[in-house]
């Protein structure tokens, strides 16, 4: 049996990239169907860590202080020597927050978070196609046709449904068959080894570092890190010399983790061995189609941002297809989509990647010569949006607005869905930018305070934030005009 439904948005891959895309995007008033070949949540722990901004992300759909109660704030990072004496690091006093508003770094148990996702999707109305797969695509005059197969409990034959909508999402994963089918080749950024990945669960108080550490140790290399509750996960460097089978095992898995616990005091959860890859596809649009998540990149996990990318993407991408849709921009704002997000995530692969070499050459392993500042509490500072839809070169543009809070309230709220003109006196705006402004659906919003607590930023300034709480421009009055012409025609 066949049936066509139109929608706005099919979302390929119902992992948590991909049912966070659906979720944006009903948020932002758009139709979504989001197709899922496994019905049930993974039960396992794979990502575990959201930064600030993610979680500041989430706040624009209400979900972050859910977040926050099913995570746990990590109180720093460091590189130590086998003996444990820091190379060089970070502490963090607790209830440190960010200028974002929001802990530096948030631990998680992965399947509680997808169960979360999941269930505030469905409430925003977005249809989980779950034991579903996607068996053929096509891209039309005015969209994507996506062909669905999906078997009911009390069916055996298959129900194909033939999904017919303006743009697809494919949040497949990392061996996306639909950027294969695409044609689009991963750019190999030269970083691959193999990890053992050991999660456990402890089962009475142990002593353990309240920070996440690189033990830069000749013989092995070993990642720990301190997960939401009693879990705890230590990642171990593969060796040439090592069984990849054996060490894998449960009894293997044992013997390593024997310096800092046993059976006595834990459970292990799960043992794997990951290839760590580091490339990005050679871009993230195809006509209708966007890649997102794994699927459009992939990095070592030593800076745990791997799983925000995906979700950066996603809030990149669906404000603007909002905008299309109801005509305040054309198609070419979706362009900088991959505009934008490409250069930025290469530049964070790259850190990811010094930040892995840095483990060996702190281990004595290799010469590479990496920069320490690629370590924790390095001065290497995180990428920021260069090109796409930003204008003019203050330190500012590009990056995320910081949050202050006013008056006990977190200072998004008052920003709105939309692009926001923040002042400190409305009467420095001329009436036409202000109607301009409004026609895109953005506010004004008068905040001094907010002003006085942004580095860089003088008081007689304007700033431009965009709905995703990027800065596009900070400006002087006078320029305002000039500046919102050259914003306004990039949106189209």
């Amino acid at each position: 049996m066949t049936t066509t439904v139109r929608r706005d948005l099919i979302v390929v891959g119902g992992g948590p990239v991909g049912v966070a895309m659906g979720l944006f995007a009903a948020w932002h008033g758009l139709t979504a169907t989001v197709v899922e070949r496994v019905p049930a949540v993974y039960n396992k722990a794979r990502a575990i860590g959201l930064d600030d901004e993610i979680v500041r992300t989430f706040q624009t759909v209400d979900l972050a202080d859910e977040i926050l109660a099913i995570s746990t704030p990590i109180h720093g990072a460091e590189f130590v020597d086998p003996e444990g004496n820091r190379l060089t690091g970070i502490e963090l006093p607790p209830g440190t927050l960010t200028p974002l508003g929001h802990p530096p770094m948030n631990m998680y148990f992965q399947p509680e978070l997808e169960s979360l996702l999941r269930g505030r999707a469905l409430e925003a109305g977005v249809e989980l196609l779950l034991g579903a797969e996607v068996t053929r695509f096509e891209q039309t005059a005015d969209g994507v046709d996506v062909t669905v197969e999906t078997v009911a409990a009390t069916e055996a034959v298959p129900v194909e449904r033939v999904l017919s909508a303006r743009w697809m999402v494919a949040a497949d994963g990392a061996s996306s068959g639909v950027r294969k089918a695409l044609g689009v080749e991963f750019l190999d950024l030269g970083f691959d080894q193999d990890w053992l990945v050991v999660d456990t669960e402890l089962t009475e108080h142990v002593e353990l570092s309240r920070l996440a550490q690189q033990i830069c140790d000749p013989a092995r290399p070993t990642t720990f890190v301190p997960g939401h509750g009693r879990n705890r996960r230590w990642e171990f460097q593969v060796q040439p010399d090592d069984d990849r089978d054996e060490i894998a095992t449960e009894a293997r898995a044992w013997e390593l983790l024997a310096p800092w616990i046993g059976p006595h005091n834990a459970v292990i959860t799960r043992t794997v061995v990951y290839r760590f890859h580091a490339t990005v596809a050679a871009r993230m649009r195809v006509g209708s189609i966007f890649l997102a998540g794994d699927a459009a990149h992939q990095m070592p996990p030593f800076l745990g941002q791997g799983l925000c990318s995906g979700f950066r993407d996603v809030a990149n991408l669906a404000w603007k297809l909002q905008a299309v849709k109801e005509g305040r921009a054309s198609d070419p704002l979706l362009d900088t989509y991959d505009l934008e997000r490409r250069p930025h995530v290469t530049g964070l692969v790259e850190h990811a990647c010094d930040t892995g070499r840095l483990i060996d050459q702190l281990s004595g392993r290799v010469a590479d010569e990496v920069d320490s500042d690629a370590g924790y509490g390095g001065a290497r500072p995180f990428p920021h949006l260069t090109t796409g839809l930003l204008d003019g070169a203050h330190p500012m543009v590009g990056r995320q607005l910081p949050q202050p809070t006013i008056d006990g309230a977190r200072f998004d709220e008052r920003l709105g869905p939309g692009f926001a003109v923040v002042c400190a006196d409305p009467a420095v705006l001329a009436p036409e930018v202000r109607r301009r402004w409004e026609g895109t659906d953005g506010r004004i919003v008068v905040a001094p305070d907010a002003l006085a607590a942004i580095p860089f930023v003088e008081s007689d300034q304007v700033i431009v934030v965009r709905p995703d709480r990027i800065v596009a421009a900070v400006v002087t009055p006078g320029d305002l005009a000039a500046t919102s012409d050259r914003l306004i025609a990039l949106l189209g």
